[in-house]
């Protein structure tokens, strides 16, 4: 298995076909983004989405044997990355989201101290395959989400 850092969030055909299975549950991708999302892929099958890339994102590709198996998405959101995870159904139980995830933290270099965190909807069909990528890969649970490298942040109101 390897990951390949993408420039830009793309949405290709296996994208969209786990999102419609998945997408209220376990994404809260809504009926209407993702008639949005097929306008926008049009005739070509693939959604770049450039203006919802940022430089300071990583958008990865789970590959094995060149088939895309997944992705993990890690979105910056103010002091912390958010994590997406995703492995298509053709290619579950092989242990590729827990080696995805590992690598793409590695990559993009944010075990070192950055603060991840990743949330599991009550309503994901993978709640117990999710606990156990996050805990394999270092994630603690607190108050309800998995935070890897956790920073207690303290307001003073004055």
């Amino acid at each position: 298995m390897n990951i390949v850092r993408q420039p830009i969030r793309q949405i290709d055909e296996i994208e969209y076909e786990h999102f419609q299975k998945y997408g209220e549950n376990s994404y809260g991708v809504s009926a209407e983004e993702l008639k949005g999302i097929l306008e926008e892929m049009g005739t070509e099958q693939l959604y770049h989405a450039e203006e919802h890339s940022y430089g300071e994102d990583f958008y990865y590709d789970l590959m094995v044997d060149d088939k895309l198996v997944g992705k993990v998405l890690l979105l910056k959101l103010a002091r912390v990355y958010q994590l997406d995870l995703m492995v298509f159904d053709a290619y579950k139980n092989n242990g590729y989201a827990t080696e995805g995830l590992r690598l793409a933290l590695l990559d993009s270099e944010l075990m070192e101290g950055q603060t991840v965190r990743a949330g599991i909807p009550p309503t994901s069909p993978h709640q117990q395959e999710m606990h156990q990528v996050l805990v394999q890969n270092g994630f603690e649970k607190r108050n309800g989400l998995y935070y890897l490298n956790f920073k207690k942040r303290y307001v003073v109101n004055h």
